[in-house]
């Protein structure tokens, strides 16, 4: 192959890639998501869109096309067209996608309006149909990530100040880390794969970790929301009637089970020098950056006392191959 490549993703840990080409001299179209088989060294299919791919994902036996104002979802074996999907204005390709390999296929992507955010489930064709929009933030969404079991949804708007945490099951929020006060451009969210950490790092460089550890309980609380909602409305009567108010209501119990408060501080940080990178967790406490000019970084933490992490390794793949 001659000439550039946009974007690339491969199915798991297969020979299945799908490329698209970028740069200058692209190596196909910007509008084309080409199947390749790197066993077989061939193109083993080719999906054309109307509009230029910005961002590509696979999962299962499906592929997603995001473009600046619908998401194409196809079938792989069979190269069909499931469905389409309308977007906010997306100029950057923003799609989150859950990753484990369960009964679910979460997607989650700006849609409607300013600041709102649709997920729906597409593993089955039935679920696809269905969707919740939740209103994220005031201002544009600028980051998405999904856990690994398919719980936990986490967003950034454009001014990057903080992450706001919503539950896959209902989304509702439950939670919100504060990354600072100064505006940057978030570049990417991550979880780890048991979901006990969050990841974020923005345009300047810097990694902060926030701990899941409160979160996590209280999504494995067995709560009966219905019954609470049912509770709520009852003693919103009984206020409404100019009753007592009592001190031990279940309006303080539904905020120590349901709401998880603002976490001012990171768990832990990480400085480095690499901008426009994209993280992720490594094993044993890990957390690794890497840049577009090939500038991997690789950094522990402590899984308990937090703090600043420790650079442990750092190459540059371009160098290293010149």
């Amino acid at each position: 192959m001659k000439g550039g490549i946009g974007k690339i993703e491969m199915l798991k840990r297969t020979n299945i890639l799908a490329l698209v080409g970028g740069g200058e001299n692209p190596c196909f179209s910007p509008r084309k998501i080409i199947i390749w088989d790197d066993h077989q060294a061939n193109i083993v299919g080719i999906f054309i869109l109307n509009k230029e791919i910005l961002n590509i994902r696979i999962r299962n036996n499906k592929i997603f096309g995001i473009c600046d104002d619908k998401i194409y979802i196809f079938n792989l074996n069979t190269f069909e067209t499931i469905i389409s999907l309308e977007t906010y204005f997306n100029p950057t390709g923003i799609m989150a996608i859950s990753s484990g390999d369960f009964n679910k296929l979460i997607i989650a992507y700006p849609v409607e309006h300013q600041g709102f955010i649709n997920f729906r489930d597409c593993f089955y064709p039935k679920t696809i149909k269905n969707s919740k929009i939740i209103k994220a933030h005031e201002n544009k969404v600028a980051c998405l990530s999904i856990n690994n079991n398919s719980s936990i949804l986490a967003s950034s708007s454009d001014n990057g100040t903080v992450i706001k945490l919503f539950n896959l099951s209902n989304g509702e929020r439950f939670g919100v880390f504060k990354r600072g006060t100064t505006t940057v451009s978030m570049l990417c969210i991550t979880f780890s794969l048991n979901s006990k950490f969050l990841g974020c790092i923005s345009d300047v460089g810097t990694i902060h970790i926030f701990s899941l550890v409160d979160i996590n309980k209280k999504l494995n609380e067995n709560i009966d929301n219905e019954q609470i909602k049912k509770e709520m409305k009852n003693e919103i009567k009984e206020e409404e009637n100019n009753e007592p108010k009592n001190s031990k209501s279940l309006f303080g119990k539904i905020g120590s089970l349901l709401n998880i408060k603002h976490h001012d501080r990171y768990f832990a940080k990480f400085h480095t020098p690499n901008g426009n990178s994209l993280i992720c967790f490594g094993n044993e406490n890990t957390i690794i950056s890497i840049n577009k000019e090939g500038k991997y970084i690789k950094g522990a933490f402590d899984p308990k006392e937090g703090g600043i992490c420790q650079k442990i390794e750092e190459k540059n793949f371009l160098e290293d191959e010149n």
